[in-house]
């Protein structure tokens, strides 16, 4: 079973995350804000992250720094979605190793369980 963070600021999405992908058989943690992701990611180790970008505290681009994809988690897949086309941030987050991109209002909580199945998958190939 694959282990999932969700580091979202709203809790009513986060929530809703949250259930649907433990309805599909993940393991689940959450996180509010970047900094608790950091927290919450070297304790739960997971398989993929699923990351806001325009959170108080930690962004998630600044996340993404500090977490360090490349060198200390190489193996953890990274979706960013977020409320904002933020190109400049985006390009960033790829940069720092995230994998895909996604605005949330064009994909519901079910849309995002199938791109999470996707994304694993995928790397199992």
């Amino acid at each position: 079973m694959a282990r999932i963070l969700i580091i979202e600021d709203e809790k009513i999405l986060n929530q809703a995350y949250k259930t649907i992908l433990e309805k599909e058989g993940y393991d689940v943690a959450c996180a509010y804000d970047g900094a608790e992701g950091l927290e919450v990611a070297e304790s739960f180790n997971p398989d993929l992250i699923l990351l806001d970008l325009r959170m108080p505290n930690v962004d998630g681009v600044e996340f993404l720094r500090q977490y360090n994809l490349t060198e200390k988690h190489p193996n953890v897949h990274v979706i960013v979605f977020s409320n904002f086309d933020m190109q400049k941030e985006v390009d960033e987050a790829y940069a720092l190793g995230a994998q895909r991109y996604i605005l949330k209002a064009w994909a519901s909580p079910k849309d995002l369980a199938k791109i999470v199945e996707q994304t694993l998958t995928s790397s199992e190939e």
